[in-house]
């Protein structure tokens, strides 16, 4: 709670004010209380100078809007309450946590970032201190925002700028010591985390993703180290088995590495750390794997309920962030069988005489080779089926690249709609086909997502898998005129016939 004066004195204004007390900031008119403070911004698609009405009329204490989207004359009519410019140099973010007392300056917040594994990542940290190590965390992310099990549900992997420094000071009123949060890329160039102090961070991988809105690989690597740069070297941990984590080592002197290469410790990489977390072997059992860990900490072994190579990356990442935050290894090993397949998230269905299925959000080219390759690991005596789509509105070049790593990886692939949003299923899956179309035989397109499940389903036998990737958690279909309810999870268990959680 800030008075009204306060917020025109931060934002460096001299505007004369009642002095009215301010009970939250809002970026959504239609959760405005009585006492809010409306931040009328621009997004991609509205402007909240259109509901600035809105606002007054339910009961908001003030509107904001930036420098760069000024109200017009008709925007203004009725309008009485103060309309309070926010100058050029004032940061969404940092306002926001001003007006929440700086919450991330309480709680040791953690940033996850990479192309793939930040959910899971994130997850593990929060499972491991929550129910191993008896310290509460929270988690931000994909999968929602709250503390575990009962998430929130969220519309973006990072939330708003406004909407984290909210969360985030209920967290810490609520007891957190941690919040683990997933940092996007976009979520970085736009402002999301800016107000932030992060303990640690982590940095798992870069691979082709999120080209319509980066559109190079560089601008997409430069997004990530500037999240990077927000934190004490010392406190990051670094995947350094990628050329791009070798990259950004050379650039943050004193981060910690981790590697899950049988050849780390002899190779160059391993002299260029003092610190580093290295998993020296992983033996993979039908639904476990059992990891043997050397460091600059101390060694030991552990088994854990997760499954694919990927999984011991993710692993590791988590980690050696709790070690490099000062928790012990011997106790971190001990309490490694508390930790739990994340929802969505190569998540395992089985049932007597049928084909397991996992379902997970690999929706990378790189992603759904990984997840093909682990599943092979765990099923090295049958077939390994993918049931593939890609969405609509997102980068198009992917596509073939993802049906080509189906199709390599898998010995059978089903190529399906995933959330085609705008654009026609059918031209979306001809661009998948365009990858294989002169190469592969192993591959049948089924626009119908279930229709497709079940046909892999019926055409598997029991000794083999079936991967249904892209959706993973999702419980949703975006098409152009509608949004449907539909689950893989919710598929997969009821041809298995087991209940869904």
């Amino acid at each position: 709670m800030k008075k009204l004066k306060q917020i025109v004195s931060f934002l460096g204004l001299k505007k004369k004010v009642e002095d009215v007390e301010v009970l939250d900031l809002e970026i959504d008119s239609r959760k405005i209380k009585e006492g809010s403070a409306f931040l009328a911004l621009k997004g991609t698609r509205t402007n909240g100078l259109k509901y600035m009405r809105s606002a007054q009329e339910a009961g908001a204490a003030a509107i904001l809007y930036q420098d760069k989207n000024p109200p017009s004359d008709e925007d203004l009519e009725g309008v009485t309450i103060p309309v309070i410019k926010i100058p050029k140099d004032k940061k969404i973010g940092l306002l926001a946590s001003w007006f929440y007392d700086n919450p991330s300056n309480k709680i040791g917040l953690i940033g996850i970032t990479g192309t793939n594994g930040k959910s899971t990542i994130t997850q593990l940290i929060a499972q491991w201190l929550s129910f191993g190590m008896d310290t509460k965390c929270a988690v931000l992310g994909t999968l929602g925002f709250g503390f575990l099990p009962d998430l929130q549900k969220s519309s973006n992997t990072t939330l708003d700028a406004v909407t984290l420094q909210k969360t985030l000071n209920q967290m810490v009123h609520q007891g957190a010591h941690y919040a683990a949060l997933e940092v996007s890329s976009i979520g970085a160039v736009e402002g999301r985390i800016d107000g932030c102090s992060f303990s640690a961070a982590g940095y798992t991988n870069l691979t082709r993703d999120h080209l319509d809105y980066h559109k190079t690989m560089e601008k997409y690597a430069e997004a990530k180290l500037n999240f990077l740069k927000r934190v004490s070297p010392k406190r990051i941990v670094l995947n350094v088995d990628n050329e791009q984590g070798i990259k950004y080592s050379e650039e943050l002197h004193g981060c910690v590495a981790y590697s899950c290469k049988s050849d780390f410790f002899s190779s160059t990489n391993s002299l260029l750390f003092n610190r580093y977390v290295w998993i020296k072997s992983a033996t993979y059992k039908a639904h476990s794997i059992v990891i043997e860990v050397e460091s600059s900490y101390g060694s030991g072994k552990c088994e854990i309920g997760l499954l694919g190579g990927f999984n011991v990356e993710n692993f590791a990442c988590a980690l050696t962030v709790l070690l490099n935050l000062g928790f012990p290894l011997d106790k971190l090993l001990a309490t490694a069988s508390k930790l739990k397949p994340i929802k969505g998230r190569m998540e395992c269905f089985t049932a007597e005489h049928k084909p397991h299925i996992v379902v997970d959000y690999a929706h990378t080219p790189d992603g759904v080779e990984q997840v093909l390759r682990g599943v092979r690991e765990h099923h090295p005596d049958g077939e390994i089926w993918c049931v593939l789509g890609c969405g609509g509105d997102r980068d198009k070049g992917k596509r073939p690249i993802m049906a080509i790593k189906a199709s390599v990886f898998a010995d059978h692939a089903v190529f399906t709609s995933d959330n085609p949003r705008t654009e026609d299923p059918k031209a979306i899956l001809d661009d998948m086909q365009n990858g294989v179309i002169c190469e592969a035989h192993n591959y049948v397109c089924i626009e119908d997502r279930e229709k497709a499940i079940k046909y892999a389903f019926e055409h598997a036998t029991e000794k083999d898998c079936i991967v249904i990737a892209g959706k993973g958690h999702e419980d949703y279909q975006i098409f152009k005129d509608k949004t449907i309810h539909f689950s893989d999870r919710e598929v997969a268990c009821k041809l298995l016939g087991v209940k869904c959680d």
